[in-house]
């Protein structure tokens, strides 16, 4: 049992492993030096699959 996570630990490294892709994604972001127009659109499948779009455009 010992070899087993807890049930909170993987969703916890999940958490964070997102939030340092977010803050890493944002910082690269503004250094942009063009505008940048995001889109976003999540959808679910008729088997119940959800989907997350992200596009970015610049100009």
């Amino acid at each position: 049992d010992s070899d087993i996570p807890h049930r909170t630990l993987l969703t916890n490294s999940i958490k964070d492993h997102s939030l340092k892709i977010q803050q890493d994604l944002s910082a690269k972001l503004q250094q942009s030096p063009r505008k940048i127009s995001l889109t976003f659109d999540g959808w679910t499948s008729a088997v119940m699959t959800v989907y997350i779009a992200i596009t970015a455009h610049y100009i």
